[in-house]
Order: structure tokens, then C-alpha cells, then sequence
């Protein structure tokens, strides 16, 4: 098996947990690295450049991971590429579509592989719910709320993070992998995207939510907020289909639950959710359906004939309650994920007709979202 030679650029705090993570795989070897903080390092292990132009001419480099922020992101990429190199590119691709379609024309110049680092779809959680959502095994998803409450403490106001000209601002910087995790459960196209900002000053925008409505009726609400203590922080996705409602929490979901509308095999779908706890099961004809108050009449909302949803007729007989959760650390899941997706970009090098669990594409999609809301 070929040993492939990867150089980060930008070995901030990031790039070191990429290197942490990658130098765990077989097959895979941290060679250089790059960043202007580094001009006095030196290390017997890899080779330090402090300007990234160098790093690109060392011949020995298959892969270049691209984790400075995301103003660079075009240059390097394209420059990389140029130099012969795949590229594994931090997300958001682009600070604008403009910018994702020069990378776009240089790859296809090149033919080089090029991946964008949107590694929630590989959490085992998502990918789950990505495979059920597909194959329709909840219906239609209707309705999918983001709500990310994060703190600033660590962001003051010179970080780059503020700077739109460096970062794209929240919706960009963070709000691509949200958009992109919703875009991944349906196969709805996006026919709208609205959104609302809010800036505690002409420097710090620090609050933002967008609306993004889909062409068979799915409305997703993206809220993104870093203005609050770290003892807030709280993200939580929910998710309405026909059948189930799913909560998921956590910016890297690691624990939800699920409310379940199945018939008599609903062990089997449920199962593959890593550690689950069913709760409760009921018959559906005995469930309480709060829908109507006490004193309304004789009007059963369901029945052992099943249900309706959005007019669609489902053949259900259980009301099923569960938990599920990852029995790992929130280090190791996310570790992992950049694992999986540095497998999938050399095993798309190796057979171009790999498909990848997130293409360039899906990251293209996203930022145009982001783009949108953000206008």
C-alpha cells in the first residue's frame, strides 16, 4: 500500500488535532507543515516552512491540508493543485461562490482531487440518519431547526474571526456545515434562502438566522449566536419528518432522541442507532394524542389504520420513545470523522469513481446558501 505524505498549512490549534488524528493511520504520513508562527521551530519528525509556498515545492508532499482561515483558502488551494498536490480543504470552500468556481476551474484543469472538510456527515449519528432519510424510511422531513448557542469568550474583537474580508462572517464560516447537514437528509433542491443578522457593533456581527426553503415543502431555521458565556453553549438540530421527531445535541451531535410512528418492525430501524434505549412502546389506538384538548368530541386523530401526514397515508401500529447516544468522547468522534474523510479523498485518488460521503459540490451548495443568507 502506498504511503501517502501530507503538509498542513496553518498549524494553529486545528492543525495540530489534524496531525494528532492523521498520524494514527496507516498509510498516511505528516511530512511538513506550515505557518508563519513557526520561522524558529524545528522538529526532527517533519519538515517546518514558515511560508506556504515552500511547503508547495517539496516533491515529496502527495496532499496538502489547507486549515488557515478562510481569505487563503482560494489562493492555496489553487496553487496547490497546480503543484501537483490533492487538497483537503478546511470548510467554508470559498469566502464566496466566486472564489469556489476558480477552485472548481483549477481542479478540473488539473484533474487533482480536491475534498472540503464539512466532517459532521461523518458522524456515526448523522451518517445513520442520512441512510434512513434517503431511503425514505421516515417519510418526507417537513421541518428542520439549528439552534447553536456559542460563547465568545475566546473570539476578542481583533480575532480574525470577526473580520468578514478573513472569515465570510458566521453564516460562511460557520453556518456552511449546517446547511450542509440538512442538504445531506433531503433530496429536496433549495428554491429560497432568507436571513436576518444582528452586529453589537460596526465590527463584531454576532448573531444570525436564516430561512431556507426547499422545493417539496421542507423549511430548515439556521440560529447562530456568539454572544453568550460558555456555560450557555448549546447546539441542538430538530428534526420533524412525517413519522419521527429527532433531537440531536451538541455542535458535533453525540446524544438525541427520537419519537416514532413505526409498525411492528421498528426494532429493526431503530437499531442502528448507536446505544439505544428504548423508553416506551405503545399501541397506537391506546397513545394519547394531545392534538385536541379534553372536551373537544369524537374526533380520533389516529387509529390501528394508521395515519395521515402532509395528506400521505402510513401504515403505523406503535408509538415508539428512545434515546441514543455515541459511547465515546467528543475528542475521539470528531478525531474519527477527520479520519474518514482523509480516507475518502485518497480512496477517490486512487479510484476516480469513488464516491466520496461529501463531494465538492455538496460544499459548493452550502456556501451559495450561506452566500444567499448573508445578502
Amino acid at each position: 500500500m502506498k504511503t501517502y505524505n501530507i503538509g498542513i498549512i496553518g498549524y494553529g490549534g486545528f492543525g495540530k488535532f489534524l496531525h494528532h488524528w492523521w498520524s494514527r493511520l496507516e498509510g498516511i504520513k505528516v511530512t511538513a507543515v506550515s505557518d508563519r508562527s513557526l520561522k524558529d521551530e524545528s522538529s526532527q519528525e517533519f519538515r517546518i516552512y514558515c511560508h506556504w509556498q515552500d511547503l508547495l515545492e517539496n516533491p515529496q508532499i502527495d496532499i496538502v491540508s489547507i486549515a488557515t482561515p478562510p481569505a487563503l483558502h482560494v489562493e492555496i488551494a489553487c496553487e496547490a493543485m497546480r503543484a501537483g498536490k490533492h487538497v483537503l480543504l478546511e470548510k467554508p470552500v470559498a469566502l464566496d461562490t466566486a472564489g469556489a468556481d476558480k477552485i472548481l476551474r483549477t481542479q478540473r484543469e488539473t484533474g487533482k482531487v480536491i475534498l472540503v472538510d464539512h466532517m459532521l456527515r461523518y458522524n456515526p449519528l448523522l451518517s445513520t440518519l442520512v441512510q434512513l432519510s434517503k431511503q425514505k424510511t421516515f417519510g418526507e422531513l417537513r421541518h428542520a431547526m439549528v439552534t447553536n448557542y456559542a460563547q465568545d469568550e475566546s473570539l476578542p474583537p481583533d480575532h480574525w474571526f470577526w473580520d468578514k474580508s478573513l472569515s465570510g462572517g458566521i453564516f460562511i464560516e460557520h453556518g456552511v456545515h449546517f446547511f450542509d447537514i440538512i442538504n445531506a437528509l433531503t433530496d429536496q433542491e433549495v428554491i429560497e434562502v432568507r436571513g436576518v443578522s444582528h452586529s453589537r457593533n460596526t465590527g463584531q456581527q454576532d448573531q444570525v438566522s436564516a430561512t431556507v426553503l426547499y422545493n417539496n415543502g421542507l423549511i430548515a431555521n439556521h440560529y447562530h449566536s456568539f454572544s453568550g458565556p460558555g456555560f450557555f453553549e448549546e447546539t441542538k438540530i430538530t428534526l420533524m419528518y412525517d413519522l419521527p421527531k429527532i433531537e440531536l445535541t451538541g455542535w458535533i451531535p453525540m446524544k438525541g432522541t427520537i419519537r416514532l410512528l413505526s409498525d411492528e418492525a421498528f426494532s429493526n430501524t431503530l437499531g442502528m442507532f448507536p446505544g439505544l434505549r428504548i423508553q416506551t412502546v405503545e399501541d397506537i389506538a391506546e397513545a394519547g394524542d394531545i392534538s385536541r384538548p379534553e372536551g373537544w368530541g369524537e374526533t380520533p386523530i389516529s387509529s390501528t389504520s394508521g395515519i395521515k401526514a402532509a395528506g400521505i397515508s402510513y401504515q403505523v401500529s406503535k408509538f415508539v420513545s428512545a434515546g441514543f447516544e455515541i459511547a465515546d468522547t467528543k475528542s475521539s468522534v470528531y478525531g474519527q470523522c477527520l479520519q474518514s474523510i482523509l480516507k475518502d479523498l485518497v480512496a477517490k485518488v486512487e479510484d476516480p469513481d469513488f464516491q466520496p460521503a461529501v463531494s465538492f459540490e455538496d460544499a459548493y451548495l452550502s456556501l451559495k446558501i450561506a452566500e444567499e443568507a448573508g445578502r
